[in-house]
Parts: structure tokens; C-alpha cells; sequence
């Protein structure tokens, strides 16, 4: 085998960038072409914060989960802090289901719930912002300089 050059791996960029020659059908005049310089959508960004938002509520909501499964002393400060923010979200599922367990390990039927109704939430949020947000945008540059018209 050959040995092959090593790969750069491209920096991530939040924007597409595409080059290419557009013309108009039927004509063959050279100011009619123009070269598209950047896609972008810029709704993108909203449903991406969706999806962070609730992600990070589901991702509370899981850790609370775990923690009372593992039985967690209540009055540690990470489990402390987790109850505590987690209380908020879990104040519309407060006693919609048994817990199920003994006095050291606990499962809770209604952070289950919770889990699943905050990720359906989150993916229609995401939904509707690209439903109202999303366009393509694309910016071309003309190959001439003369005004539309001449």
C-alpha cells in the first residue's frame, strides 16, 4: 500500500459556502451569469437553541432519575442542587404516578413522564421554529458591473 498524505480535518463552520456559475435559461450573454458565494439559513440557529433548552431540562431530569434510583443522600450538594432545580419542572407531574421502591431507592414514575413529555415539547418548539423561521438565503456576486437593465 501506498502511504497516503495526512488529512487536515476542515475547521466546522456554521455556514454553508458553495461556489458555482448560475445563468439564465436562454441567454448567453456574459453579464447574465453570477456566482453564488454563500447558503445559509438563518432559522437555524432557533431550532438549535430548542433543542439545547429542553435537552438540557431532559438531561436534569435523567441525572434526578438516576440519582434517586442509586438511592443519593438527599442532603449532598449536587444531589441537593439537582432536587432542587429539578422540582421546578417536575411541579405539572407531582404525584401523576406512583414511586415505586423502598426507603433508600426510588423510581419515579412521574420524572419518566416528565422526560417524555419535555422531549416532545422540545422536538414541536424546534418544529414550529423552522417552520416560521427557515429561508435559504443566498448571496450572489454579479460577474459584471453593468446595472440590471443595459
Amino acid at each position: 500500500m501506498e502511504p497516503r498524505e495526512p488529512v487536515e480535518p476542515e475547521p466546522p463552520e456554521s455556514r454553508v459556502r458553495e461556489e458555482r456559475q448560475v445563468t439564465n435559461p436562454g441567454t448567453t450573454g456574459p453579464g447574465d451569469s453570477a456566482e453564488v458565494v454563500s447558503t445559509f439559513n438563518p432559522g437555524w440557529r432557533a431550532v438549535q437553541l430548542a433543542y439545547l433548552v429542553f435537552g438540557v431540562i431532559d438531561g436534569l431530569l435523567l441525572i434526578r432519575l438516576v440519582l434517586k434510583l442509586l438511592g443519593a443522600n438527599p442532603r449532598a450538594g449536587f444531589s441537593n442542587w439537582i432536587y432542587s432545580v429539578t422540582d421546578i419542572f417536575l411541579g405539572p407531574f407531582k404525584n401523576l404516578l406512583p414511586t415505586v421502591g423502598n426507603e433508600q431507592s426510588l423510581l419515579e414514575l412521574s420524572t419518566v413522564v416528565a422526560i417524555l413529555v419535555y422531549a416532545l415539547i422540545g422536538w414541536a418548539v424546534a418544529r414550529l421554529f423552522a417552520i416560521i423561521f427557515y429561508r435559504n438565503v443566498t448571496v450572489r456576486r454579479r460577474s459584471d458591473l453593468r446595472p440590471r437593465g443595459y
